[in-house]
């Protein structure tokens, strides 16, 4: 875990690479005799809380793709149908079908109503993000999905024939495509990728 945490950090996963580097080194330096074993019992809580603090005020990252830099929310719909008002205090923007969402200690649920979908960076901390993409659709070979996920959950809907491939670190997390659709024909010609870190969290993909 020492040298996964090493290897995340060189990749510039700052946070979580720290954490898996700690907890390595947390079982290593007791059996080496460097410390003792019951420092855990003393220290662990507050390693959390400080991991914790890192995590909720680590600056956000610039979107890594080139869109016009001038969004405004161009409304849309939650999963339960109520409206959904600008700049809420999730920071969730839908614009021509690109989607931001920075969400901390919060809950965010909306449905995507535009023709194209065109990408989303998602950040989600102590909370949870549900994004519906079942009413548009993918136009480009590959379209990007960035997600920040830790100590949280993120729920995807997506279409049954919608293919999708995740490249990510999951530390202490996971990834699911819990889809039913052994029958159905996948659509070869357009990608969802989803990209990023799963830490302490998880991401469902649902239809």
């Amino acid at each position: 875990m020492i040298f996964l945490g090493i290897g995340s950090i060189s990749r510039r996963h700052y946070i979580g690479g720290l954490i898996t580097f700690l907890v390595g080194a947390a079982f290593l330096l007791p059996r080496l005799g460097w410390m003792d074993s019951d420092w855990l019992q003393v220290y662990w809580p507050a390693a959390f809380v400080i991991v914790g603090l890192m995590l909720i005020f680590e600056p956000r990252k610039k979107n890594s793709y080139h869109y016009n830099s001038r969004r405004e929310d161009t409304g849309g719909e939650d999963i339960r149908g109520n409206a959904v008002a600008g700049k809420v205090k999730s920071d969730f923007i839908n614009t021509d079908g690109y989607v931001e969402s920075d969400n901390t200690f919060g809950y965010v649920e909306q449905i995507i109503l535009d023709p194209v979908f065109k990408g989303a960076r998602i950040r989600t901390v102590f909370g949870g993000t549900v994004l519906d993409l079942r009413k548009t659709k993918l136009d480009s070979a590959k379209t990007y999905i960035d997600i920040d996920c830790k100590f949280a959950g993120v729920e995807i809907y997506l279409p049954g024939d919608w293919a999708v491939n995740f490249h990510g670190s999951p530390i202490m997390g996971a990834c699911e495509d819990k889809r039913f659709n052994a029958s159905m024909e996948m659509d070869k010609e357009h990608i969802l990728v989803v990209r990023g870190i799963v830490m302490f969290g998880g991401i469902e993909f649902k239809s």
